[in-house]
């Protein structure tokens, strides 16, 4: 599948990894398996035994290592063979490898990197929401359509007048002068006639925030394969910090923003399957500055992205 290289990319939220249980995910055009390592960390690889090729995903975690259903061969979280039981007393070949990627648990998801490079050892990058609490709104949703589709529409103003008439866009005036920033991976946009007021924040290659006065909607563009794509949406707000009741206002937003979403998808659907970049045909207009801004950052950073 073609990704952005050396990228994190959010994966899953780590609560749907089980603690003594492998899970199957189909990501970034892979079929992946996620477990526990023996810290507690979650690994992903391929889901494929390196012995037959049987996939790992129905098998076990036994002491971090993940089991194969076929013949019993066992994995750590760094891909290193640690058992293969038909011959217990014999040297393990490096050979006997799972492929896997570089992973790490931050902000809230699990995230993969695509390389080729090393991963470095930062985090990846995010937003700084100083503390707003999300508690609550977390929301998935489902897209039939490849993730830059689902990108670009977060970029895009002159949609929201339209599509979004009576929710999110019902102030906002159709005609309309949009200004773009790019800053490495970041590209930031806003109405001029509206400097201070609402704000698209992306950052490359797969989140995004929008400025509703104090309140911040964050997206994670999950890639699936070249035809599906979800959201992991959230909603980060600074009034209600209390236990419990935040949550409560969290699926508030939750269920706010399922609406609004479901605005978007069926128009999202109905584009060209597949990537979209600079050289799609579409006519675009001075208003799509972010959604040029994006294909032209996209175009110059991409590559395929197959099993090791």
């Amino acid at each position: 599948m073609e990704l952005v290289q050396n990228a994190w990319y959010v994966l899953l939220d780590p609560d749907e990894v089980p603690a003594r249980a492998p899970v199957a995910v189909r990501r970034l055009g892979l079929d992946l398996v996620c477990w526990r390592d023996g810290a507690g960390r979650v690994a992903v690889a391929v889901d494929r035994c390196p012995h037959r090729w049987a996939k790992l995903s129905p098998g076990r975690v036994i002491d971090g290592c993940i089991e194969c259903p076929f013949h019993g061969f066992r994995f750590d979280g760094g891909g290193a063979c640690t058992a293969i039981p038909a011959h217990p007393d014999r040297k393990i070949s490096g050979a006997m490898h799972l492929p896997v990627l570089p992973s790490r648990v931050a902000h809230g998801f699990v995230w993969v990197w695509t390389g080729p490079d090393p991963a470095p050892d930062a985090d990846p990058p995010f937003f700084d929401f100083g503390g707003f609490s999300c508690a609550g709104s977390q929301l998935v949703v489902p897209v039939s359509a490849h993730y830059t589709r689902a990108v670009e529409n977060q970029l895009d103003w002159p949609h929201l007048p339209f599509v979004h008439r009576t929710t999110i866009g019902r102030t906002v005036p159709p005609a309309m002068d949009v200004e773009t920033r790019v800053d490495g991976d970041r590209i930031d946009s806003w109405l001029v006639s509206d400097p201070d007021g609402a704000r698209i924040e992306f950052h490359g290659p797969c989140t995004w925030r929008l400025r509703t006065g104090p309140v911040w909607q964050f997206l994670a563009f999950v890639p699936i394969d070249d035809q599906r794509m979800q959201y992991y949406a959230r909603t980060y707000q600074p009034f209600v910090r209390v236990p419990g009741v935040d949550w409560l206002v969290g699926r508030a937003s939750a269920f706010g923003n399922r609406f609004v979403l479901d605005q978007d998808t069926p128009l999202v659907e109905s584009q060209p399957p597949g990537p979209t970049n600079a050289r799609t045909g579409e006519v675009l207009v001075p208003s799509d500055g972010p959604i040029i801004a994006y294909r032209k950052w996209r175009d110059a950073r991409k590559a395929e992205l197959a099993p090791a």
